[in-house]
């Protein structure tokens, strides 16, 4: 079986309530829910296509980043038809104080803001699963 590469980078993204901290999740086009997340762009560095992709998928462009450089990495295979696809997804983190969110409806079909308890329950992959809950422990030594 052929092997094709894809790499992704993304922002997981998250917001101070009055009584918890939420998480922004999207809902792609194929269903499942997710982060924000997309390809590199010619010349991108992976900060620039990180932020390009939160203000495509979501509006927001307001972001406090935890840090300049990639915090996380997901990295995993899947079968689609005759290929067999190695997905590397790296990941910022990054706080915001906006809570309006514009998705197009087309590419992003609906997004949510959870608690982690609902986002868990609501992730669709357990890798996002597995890195969500890396994430809350670097928001942790953050916040």
């Amino acid at each position: 079986m052929r092997v094709k590469h894809n790499h992704s980078v993304g922002i997981i993204l998250f917001r101070r309530f009055p009584r918890s901290v939420k998480f922004l999740l999207i809902k792609q086009h194929q269903g499942h829910w997710g982060f924000p997340k997309g390809h590199i762009e010619t010349g991108e560095r992976h900060i620039d296509t990180a932020t390009r992709e939160l203000h495509e998928e979501t509006g927001i462009t307001k972001i406090n980043l935890l840090s300049r450089r990639v915090l996380l990495r997901d990295d995993y295979y899947f079968d689609k038809e005759t290929v067999r696809i190695h997905k590397i997804v790296d990941y910022f983190i990054a706080e915001t104080e906006t809570q309006r969110v514009r998705i197009d409806g087309k590419e992003i079909l609906n997004f949510k803001w959870c608690t982690l308890e609902k986002a868990l329950e609501r992730l669709t992959f357990k890798e996002s699963k597995k890195i969500l809950k890396q994430a809350v422990k670097i928001i942790k030594e953050h916040i």
